[in-house]
């Protein structure tokens, strides 16, 4: 049997787009006489819908495509498999049912709804699907095929680590004599998620004794990116064939009814993948700011270059997302601002080949400065950094608004986890590329990009002391910890969940025991700044916990 996995990606409400995507990936499959086509979870609606699943609309357009799909099947011998909003039978708690139907000879002949509901960091499934209520498998051509829909894979995995599912999937697939699973998944990217993808997969395999057959979508739905990297699995757990990461693809295999599945070599051979997680990253982050802007209805964007690394990153970025002649960059110096910073964000500009404008706020900022102290006396120093850094924020946005462009804001993880960032200024923007990467690891693909791509960014970028220059001989080390303890601080905080009793025993020696630095004072403004990223840009996702739609913190608490 011959099945075709369509990678594909989709977006929200893009009906007729989507339906474009499943019906050039049905044709080819048909052209290669394959038995059956794959798609990925909820390819007829885009993944996650949130609320917006609550107009009528929604489920009107997705029955509309569904008929559609279903025609191209009339005559032909290649059956397709969709996942798809569904409304839930009579009498359900929710409204809907998160599905994969199979159409063959212009109608539907299997349908199964997803059995296991997210609940979890970006995930809320729960709140919007009814669970399926019993497991079946689909007979083709006398083999007996199941259905899963992502997380139905993943019950076991998750129950070690406390999260526990009213069933288990994969004993209904071994009761019902499944012979070959196949997994329609939009399961978003994280760094090296995709080696517990193929473990957890592969522990399914054990489980069942037969292979498994994995599609994932790619693309980006807001801060949300999905990486595709679909795979199949043998019956031994072996992996014999592998699609690109955030790359649409397609490709055949050949499955003999028992344990083997054989790939077409050559096919696989073209869709070789990088292998270094920092590629797979880069390729993610550029995705993400592509198809923000594409979903969004927008081509150009605009961008604040200090001359300092996190700048430099989202430019280098945002020139091969957009291309460079839809990026403009503005250096806007101030007094404090070194001369070297502007000869770095230059030197950038030109070698990226993106737009460049020097425009200088010292005046402003020397006329508005000294009009309030005028008549509120000296301004405090946090006033009048913060206001240098507003003023930027107004060049910036009226330019975008000038030039109908979208603001991206610079700030990496470390900086607004500690809240060293500044409402209405910096913050301004559409999309914060770079907003759950650690400064240390916004170095290191740097260098990365620069050992890949060639010598873009400055090399004293890469050097020099990072520093807000809103003060005289400032750097960020004034008032933070050195990058390498920070990070390690917030890694252990954020990520990974751990006390402060053990973050203060594994950094012993690099922090004080009490008082400024200490681990708890870095902790109590973790927790103080929540309400400056309750207010920030869209952060593209890209570890186990981001500040976002996965990670909700009240505002007010006591701690």
């Amino acid at each position: 049997m011959k099945i075709s996995l369509a990678q594909l990606s989709p977006e929200v409400g893009a009906f007729d787009a989507n339906f474009g995507q499943i019906k050039d990936a049905y044709e080819r499959a048909c052209a290669e006489q394959a038995r059956l086509v794959l798609t990925s979870e909820l390819a007829v609606n885009g993944y996650p819908l949130f609320d917006w699943i609550d107009r009528p609309e929604v489920l009107e357009e997705t029955h509309r495509v569904l008929e559609a799909l279903a025609l191209l099947t009339r005559d032909r011998p290649t059956a397709l498999a969709v996942g798809h909003l569904d409304a839930s039978p009579v009498g359900s708690e929710r409204s809907f049912q998160n599905s994969v139907s199979v159409f063959e000879s212009g109608k539907r002949v299997f349908h199964q709804a997803k059995s296991l509901l997210p609940n979890y960091d970006v995930f809320d499934e729960a709140r919007y699907f009814e669970p399926a209520a019993d497991l079946r498998v689909w007979n083709c051509d006398g083999f007996r095929l199941a259905f899963a829909v992502c997380e139905d894979l993943w019950g076991r995995f998750h129950e070690v680590r406390g999260r526990r599912y009213h069933r288990d999937p994969i004993q209904d697939y071994h009761r019902l004599g499944a012979q070959l699973i196949l997994s329609l998944s939009s399961s978003p990217y994280e760094w090296e998620k995709r080696l517990t993808r193929v473990r957890v997969h592969q522990e399914v395999v054990q489980a069942l004794g037969v292979p498994v057959v994995y599609v994932n979508q790619v693309g980006a739905t807001d801060e949300i990116l999905f990486d595709g990297g679909s795979f199949v699995l043998d019956a031994s757990g072996r992996k014999v064939a592998q699609l690109p990461y955030f790359e649409a693809s397609q490709v055949s295999v050949v499955w003999d009814g028992r344990s083997q599945i054989i790939a077409d070599s050559s096919e696989i051979r073209d869709n070789e993948l990088p292998e270094e997680e920092w590629e797979i990253l880069t390729q993610g982050l550029i995705v993400g700011i592509r198809d923000y802007f594409s979903r969004t209805g927008f081509k150009k964007a605009i961008l604040g270059l200090s001359g300092g690394i996190d700048s430099a990153v989202v430019a280098v970025l945002t020139a091969a997302a957009l291309g460079p002649k839809n990026v403009l960059a503005l250096a806007m110096p101030s007094q404090y601002s070194s001369s070297h910073s502007l000869e770095d964000a230059e030197s950038l500009a030109k070698n990226l080949g993106i737009g460049f404008e020097v425009r200088p706020i010292k005046f402003a900022f020397a006329t508005l400065s000294r009009e309030i102290s005028e008549s509120r006396g000296q301004l405090q120093s946090v006033a009048l950094e913060n206001l240098q850094s507003r003023l930027r924020g107004i060049l910036l946005m009226t330019l975008a608004n000038h030039y109908s462009s979208l603001v991206l804001t610079t700030g990496n993880k470390s900086e607004i986890a500690m809240g060293y960032c500044t409402l209405y200024g910096d913050m301004n923007g559409a999309l914060c590329p770079l907003g759950d990467l650690f400064k240390t690891q916004v170095y290191h693909l740097a260098r990365y990009w620069n050992r890949s791509r060639g010598e873009v960014i400055p090399a004293r970028t890469l050097t020099k002391a990072p520093s807000a220059e809103l003060k005289p001989n400032q750097t960020d080390q004034d008032s933070l910890p050195p990058y390498e303890v920070l990070d390690r601080f917030l890694l252990g905080y954020l990520e990974e969940n751990q006390s402060l009793l053990v973050l203060e025993e594994s950094l012993k020696g690099f922090l004080p025991l009490s008082g400024v630095g200490s681990v708890r004072d870095l902790a109590r403004r973790v927790n103080l700044n929540e309400y400056k990223r309750r207010q920030s840009a869209p952060i593209l996702k890209v570890s186990k916990k981001a500040f976002g739609v996965g990670r909700r913190i009240p505002i007010a608490k006591k701690y």
